[in-house]
């Protein structure tokens, strides 16, 4: 892809379906390669053995839980978001490499701020130390670094209008 897009543009390519069992192996496939940077930097002597690792991801495995990521009718990440409440938390995005730094998660991110105004409910996610580049996203989106959990922190957006 080349170029940027504007936010209006990028917002009407991405869209979000509910996952199926169908999609365990592009989930499983979305996981490892979106977090393989934070993966390696915090485990550098892992080696990655697919088959085990799949067997553990199949295992906690729950597709109502997850949505696909779209992005011009392709699949291109997972979301996975459980409202309550007290809050909308973000139980993880991850995006394919390929498909990152196009305004897809701004776009995302975008809905779920609006929705965080309407309803007066702050957005919570965790994000590792590590992965700076996730942590500047975050900010530049409002979110505010809160406590430490072992090696994550946990990241806050306020609604202004709460």
């Amino acid at each position: 892809m080349e170029g940027t897009h504007s936010p209006e543009s990028i917002s009407h390519s991405v869209s979000l379906r509910r996952a199926s069992p169908e999609d365990l192996n592009f989930l499983f496939t979305v996981s490892t390669e979106a977090m393989r940077p934070v993966i390696e930097t915090l485990n550098p002597d892992k080696v990655f053995n697919r088959e085990e690792e799949l067997k553990k991801y199949k295992e906690k495995f729950k597709p109502e839980d997850i949505e696909v990521i779209q992005y011009g009718g392709q699949d291109v990440g997972r979301l996975r978001v459980v409202r309550s409440n007290e809050s909308i938390y973000v139980g993880g995005i991850q995006i394919l490499p390929e498909y990152q730094r196009q305004g897809i998660g701004s776009a995302i991110f975008s809905d779920l701020i609006s929705e965080s105004e309407q309803t007066g409910l702050p957005i919570i996610l965790e994000v590792h130390d590590v992965n700076e580049q996730a942590r500047s996203f975050y900010q530049k989106l409002g979110f505010q670094e809160g406590e430490q959990v072992n090696d994550q922190k946990i990241m806050k957006y306020i609604p202004k209008h709460s």
